[in-house]
């Protein structure tokens, strides 16, 4: 009696295995480029919207990153391409990239990501104590990584930045004098600190930079419906208030922490990224403090 009873139950986790295997047979993979950054402080917020967004699409969606980590120009060459190994990535939204791959224009960070704390070496914690215009700030360099859209903006804006091929890279340069302060948005910064503990690092208390930016998820043009899907997912979530609440599951502790009200605002044009506030502008996605 105990045999069949083993020969049964083996024959359900059989066939239960196989339901699942075809399940995934079943499901479009949908692939993302593995960051080259050791920490993602977005990565578990970005992938519990991905899913929800389409949990109620009518096809099933299988998310998977890509096998080697790739650095933003990488991701998008990828997306790019007639035939690529991405599909998918979140990145900060420009005029460019907006032509290059489907944009689903809802800020998914509320354009946290122009809101810019200094990270800083925490022998020189005062620095920008006495800095409250563009003007002063430019006397100082900040540290970013080659190919990400900040470069030109900071430039633009008329502040020196050096420049590293890879993100890491960047916190030694800090901590070893390369550069004065690391510009990161106030949803990647404590993070970004807590993981670092070997450096001597200080999150500045006095400034902070903005601009008008934000996350937007981008789609590969190869790959329409899928774009579909996440946009009309991420609308239902907006009407229903489940994209309201995660956000502020995952960020508001870290708008909290910043203080802003307590801080000299240094306002940056950004010539890469236009918001057309006269045509489907919708204050209620963006972050005001």
């Amino acid at each position: 009696m105990r045999i069949k009873s083993v020969f049964i139950s083996s024959i359900f986790l059989l066939l239960t295995a196989t339901q699942l295997i075809a399940l995934a047979q079943e499901s479009e993979i949908v692939r993302f480029p593995r960051l080259s950054a050791a920490v993602d402080p977005n990565e578990v917020y970005i992938h519990e919207l991905l899913q929800l967004a389409l949990k109620n699409s009518k096809t099933s969606y299988q998310l998977a990153p890509s096998e080697g980590k790739m650095q933003q120009a990488r991701s998008i060459y990828e997306m790019t391409k007639a035939v690529g190994n991405v599909d998918l990535l979140w990145t900060m939204a420009t005029d460019e990239r907006q032509t290059q791959m489907i944009a689903i224009k809802i800020p998914i960070d509320k354009g946290l990501i122009g809101w810019r704390i200094p990270l800083l070496k925490k022998e020189r914690s005062q620095i920008f104590e006495k800095v409250s215009t563009l003007r002063h700030l430019s006397t100082y360099s900040a540290g970013q990584e080659h190919d990400w859209p900040d470069v030109p903006i900071l430039k633009e804006n008329g502040l020196p930045v050096v420049t590293s091929t890879s993100y890491e890279a960047l916190f030694n340069m800090l901590q070893g004098g390369r550069f004065d302060y690391f510009p990161r948005s106030m949803f990647e910064i404590w993070n970004e600190f807590s993981s670092h503990p070997k450096h001597d690092l200080h999150i500045d208390e006095h400034i902070i930079l903005h601009y008008p930016a934000a996350y937007y998820f981008f789609v590969t043009p190869r790959r329409p419906k899928l774009a579909e899907d996440l946009r009309v997912g991420l609308e239902a979530m907006i009407k229903d208030g489940s994209f309201e609440k995660l956000f502020k599951k995952h960020n508001q502790i870290s708008i909290d922490r910043a203080n802003i009200k307590h801080r000299t605002i240094i306002e940056l044009d950004n010539p890469l990224f236009h918001l057309d506030k006269s045509n489907g502008y919708r204050p209620e996605l963006w972050f005001q403090p």
